[in-house]
């Protein structure tokens, strides 16, 4: 019996996972780049297994934007919900934090 999807959990290692296949992929376009024309087997089998290594990269990161996008829309969904039914303590939330993000700026601006 197939397990029930779990909402994904945001978390900090999103970005350096993304940032690594990201050089990953660089780095495998720019060895294929080097082989050229180069003939033979041996430069064919890597040219073969720099392929494949550079489409798993690119699938890992298609699969990563695209649970990425169900996060923030899994928020986005909850956000909206709460919002509809706690109306005055969004207000509330705004208002406060809207009063922090001028308190910080202000702090910014009087230190320069």
């Amino acid at each position: 019996m197939p397990e029930p999807a779990t909402q994904p959990e945001p978390t900090n290692t999103v970005d350096p996972a993304i940032e690594e296949l990201n050089r990953i992929v660089e780095q495998a376009e720019s060895l294929l780049r080097s082989l050229g024309a180069e003939g033979g087997e041996a430069a064919e089998a890597v040219r073969e297994r720099v392929s494949q290594t550079l489409h798993q990269a690119k699938s890992k990161l298609a699969a990563t934007a695209s649970n990425a996008e169900e996060v923030v829309e899994s928020l986005a969904e909850r956000a909206d919900g709460y919002v509809r039914g706690n109306p005055w303590q969004a207000v509330a939330i705004a208002a406060l934090l809207g009063g922090v993000v001028t308190l910080l700026i202000s702090k910014s601006v009087n230190r320069q």
